[in-house]
């Protein structure tokens, strides 16, 4: 099998011969590369250039994609503020009360904002080499989390837990689920094999197990079938310890969750890892950023072991990996698939 066909097998839910690696590596990509952050976020170009150097020098499975967590905020809106060398963060919602949701539209993604960008950079490693690896873009917040951008997260929160009946707060989802969507949607038509998304806002870490079954969850079901009609495979990724949450997110239709180092790596593979392909889930700062290359192999030989069973599993860090990482830890993360996941003994 090559790279492609491994990662497939994978979201097929076939064996495939050995666990694939995917890397949550575009901070440390861009730098090895040297090529600017403020750079890699806005420049087609360079941000596929990136990843080719990365894959060629670490020669992992799966390219993943990601343009941080603005990108579909600041096309919408939001006013983005990038302080250098930092992925970008949002300075001002764009709106400031409910009565406005109605001057926001759904974006297009063949023109608002850096979303153009992200295409063209998908595109661009289809063509050099998406027969070979395994191209995952991420299509950037879910509906919870972008409306919480849109709205201001903190006001967002205060809407919900003052007036959760209010009509307004399901436009405001509406149109950031149909946003989202349409990036899955334009990102696979690039030529992505297949698409992630975040939604760490709606996790354990900042809300109730029942607010997110409220509110995030019907969103995030709806993504995951709506998509899979469009035959694209989705993956969800939540930061912080969700095992709260974890037997609902396994009723959720066949689909891909990478989780949080927090999360116990034993529960996750008997809830969600049961029926779902499990991403993740080495600490991407504690361990492969500040430990050293022989602790990134023991925790991914014990993450392994627990995960591997059963073939549903894609290692990668818990989240982006920083911009600090050592490359030999890197490296040693790529290896250990090689060294411990074979399928065929």
């Amino acid at each position: 099998m090559n790279s492609k066909e491994r990662v497939e097998a994978v979201l097929r839910g076939r064996m495939p011969d050995r666990v694939p690696v995917c890397l949550h590596n575009f901070l440390p990509a861009a730098k090895e590369a040297g090529i600017p952050l403020e750079r890699y976020l806005s420049d087609s170009r360079a941000a596929a250039d990136a990843h080719l150097h990365a894959v060629e020098k670490y020669g992992h499975d799966c390219i993943l994609l990601d343009l941080d967590t603005t990108m579909l905020a600041e096309a919408m809106g939001a006013k983005r503020n990038c302080t250098p060398g930092a992925p970008g963060h949002v300075e001002a919602p764009a709106i400031t009360g409910l009565e406005q949701v109605g001057r926001l539209k759904v974006v297009n993604p063949e023109r608002d904002g850096r979303i153009p960008a992200l295409l063209e950079a998908v595109h661009r490693l289809a063509e050099r080499v998406g027969n070979e690896v395994s191209i995952r873009a991420n299509a950037d917040q879910c509906a919870f989390s972008l409306a919480g951008l849109l709205r201001g997260t903190e006001d967002f929160l205060v809407d919900l837990m003052s007036d959760p009946d209010e009509p307004a707060l399901r436009d405001l989802l509406e149109v950031s689920y149909q946003s989202h969507l349409a990036v899955h949607k334009a990102v696979f038509k690039a030529g992505a094999h297949f698409t992630s998304m975040g939604d760490s806002p709606a996790g354990p870490d900042v809300v109730s197990p029942q607010l997110f079954a409220q509110f995030a969850r019907p969103y995030e079901e709806r993504l995951v079938n709506d998509l899979a009609a469009d035959g694209i495979f989705t993956t969800i990724h939540i930061c912080g310890k969700t095992d709260v949450i974890l037997d609902q997110l396994a009723a959720y239709s066949f689909c891909g969750f990478e989780l949080d180092y927090k999360t116990d790596a034993v529960r996750a593979k008997s809830t969600v890892g049961a029926g779902h392909v499990l991403f993740g889930n080495i600490d991407p700062s504690g361990v492969v950023a500040r430990g050293t290359a022989a602790q990134v192999r023991a925790a991914a030989e014990k993450l392994i072991a627990v995960w591997k069973p059963g073939g549903r599993f894609i290692l990668n860090a818990g989240c982006a990996i920083p911009e600090s990482t050592p490359p030999e830890n890197i490296a040693a993360l790529v290896a250990s698939a090689k060294e411990f996941g074979r399928y065929d003994g």
